[in-house]
């Protein structure tokens, strides 16, 4: 307790006349300069790799992104190899799963060891609130309006310890960085849990995760953050943040199957963290033929423990390994610089057309989010729907998410089509 109160007031000290709290944070610090200032490195636009009719138009990766036509044919081939299990040996179950693992790893920084295979950002989740140390009277944080699936588990964790879950309200000048570090310094009761992300699922805002960790680690607090809505967008380096988990699902901007997910964890959770599962697969000498001989094998190295049952699922796994090799050979930081152009160009177009939408103090570069009043129209999905273009309305908010596969014709077809009043 001692060190957690040391630690804390020394960050006070340092902030209270810091320019964390009264000035914008640096836009996502974990990203290479030259990709903040501009498109150096912009991707081509890669439709043809996506079968994507040229007048469809798909802005809704933040919801779910087409598969490659390379892995569909991967998955394609995955099915086959259980339509045929005589044909399979012990490398089936292990081949592919440490490729995946190692694909993964790259799309944030992190080493192999370190990348555990889920089955979603809840599981991953699930099996952080089984290891972060979560005392009585202490407090879990989470941003308002935080997705689903990175919530309902600490309300439950909160619940059965005891503790307490605090909301950080949406600051009204969109300065989530500021907000959420205020609310860890200020808080009256131990933090013991933050619950993270760089981009706020809903609004589109970016947070300075690099901040929030170090005013975490000097409350002493567990850093747990949710990827799903970036990794494989915006470039990350896990070892700048150092969380205790990340999390994030392949069904969005990694371009993967539905029902897979990575998890990272900090080393320190390698040697004692609980897993949710106990089976063969992450065991030593789950293997061999004799693998039921010993009544409980250590673990397997690394994150390994933390591997769901039956990861080495055979149409799953080849999807996300393909979607991964492409996204590898683009680079992360090259697919970024495209999507940033073209949500530049989401911007342009609805100020041209005199919508009263305003940029976000804080915008994340590859997700536009535009609330656009009493301007659209009371059947717009409807009508966007009918025309095949494809984005998420909520109330009065329009949230743009192209990808690699979407180019400028896209954008512009966009708001030809938008219903408004």
């Amino acid at each position: 307790m001692t060190s957690r109160s040391s630690g804390l007031s020394a960050f006070r000290r340092k902030t209270s006349n810091s320019p964390i709290l009264s000035t914008p944070a640096p836009l996502m610090p974990v990203l290479a300069p030259q990709l903040i200032s501009g498109c150096e490195n912009m991707l081509d636009c890669q439709r043809d790799l996506f079968s994507i009719p040229r007048d469809t138009t798909y802005l809704d990766a933040a919801y779910m992104s087409p598969i490659p036509i390379a892995a569909v044919a991967a998955g394609e081939a995955g099915v086959r190899v259980k339509a045929e299990p005589w044909k399979m040996t012990i490398a089936s179950y292990y081949d592919e799963v440490e490729e995946a693992r190692m694909l993964a790893a790259t799309m944030v920084g992190a080493d192999t060891d370190d990348i555990a295979i889920v089955a979603a950002t809840s599981y991953g989740m699930a099996i952080a609130a089984a290891n972060v140390p979560v005392a009585a009277g202490s407090v879990i944080l989470l941003m308002e309006n935080e997705h689903t699936s990175h919530r309902y588990v600490w309300y439950d964790l909160a619940q059965r310890s005891g503790a307490h879950v605090e909301i950080v309200p949406q600051p009204a000048d969109g300065d989530w960085t500021s907000a959420i570090v205020s609310a860890i310094v200020n808080s009256s009761r131990p933090i013991a849990v933050v619950a993270g992300t760089l981009v706020h699922w809903f609004e589109g805002m970016a947070i300075d995760l690099e901040t929030v960790a170090v005013a975490a680690r000097a409350a002493g607090a567990r850093l747990v953050v949710d990827g799903t809505q970036w990794v494989g967008a915006v470039p990350f380096d896990v070892r700048r943040v150092r969380p205790d988990f990340l999390v994030f699902a392949t069904y969005k901007f990694l371009l993967g199957p539905y029902r897979l997910a990575f998890l990272y964890a900090d080393r320190r959770w390698h040697e004692a963290g609980r897993t949710l599962e106990h089976h063969s697969w992450n065991r030593v000498g789950g293997d061999k033929s004799d693998f039921y001989k010993v009544a409980v094998p250590d673990f397997l190295p690394g994150a390994r423990r933390f591997d769901m049952g039956e990861r080495s699922d055979f149409a799953v796994l080849p999807i996300a390994i393909a979607a991964m090799k492409l996204i590898r050979g683009w680079t992360v930081e090259s697919v970024f610089g495209r999507l940033r152009h073209l949500n530049e160009r989401v911007w342009s177009q609805a100020e041209s057309r005199g919508l009263p939408v305003a940029r976000l103090r804080y915008p994340t570069p590859h997700i536009s989010i535009l609330d656009i009043g009493d301007r659209l129209a009371p059947n717009a999905a409807q009508e966007l729907k009918r025309a095949d273009v494809h984005v998420t309305l909520r109330g009065s908010k329009m949230r743009v998410s192209p990808h690699v596969y979407n180019d400028e014709a896209d954008i512009d077809r966009l708001f030809e089509s938008l219903p408004l009043r």
